[in-house]
C-alpha cells in the first residue's frame, strides 16, 4: 500500500442559457469522498456550489447567466 494520496479529477463545462444554476453529474468519475469543485464563467458572474454529493453538485450563479460555465471536479482519497 502506497503512502501517496489518490487523487481524482474530473473536469468538464456546460452551455447554460438564462440559468440561476445548473445541476452537473460526476457519477461517472466514481469519487472516494466528497468533492471540492472550483467553477468559473465567461463573464463577471460570481458562482458558488451547493448540495455537494459523490455523484453531483449545484453550481448557483450570482444572476441570470447565459453563458459557458467550466468545472474541475477534485476527490482525494
Amino acid at each position: 500500500m502506497s503512502n501517496y494520496p489518490s487523487i481524482k479529477i474530473h473536469t468538464c463545462s456546460e452551455n447554460v442559457e438564462n440559468a440561476d444554476f445548473v445541476d452537473v453529474d460526476y457519477s461517472t468519475s466514481k469519487f472516494f469522498n466528497i468533492p471540492t469543485i472550483t467553477a468559473t464563467t465567461d463573464n463577471n458572474i460570481n458562482t458558488f456550489i451547493t448540495n455537494v454529493t459523490l455523484t453531483s453538485a449545484r453550481i448557483n450563479f450570482s444572476s441570470k447567466y447565459t453563458g459557458t460555465v467550466k468545472y474541475s471536479v477534485i476527490s482525494i482519497k
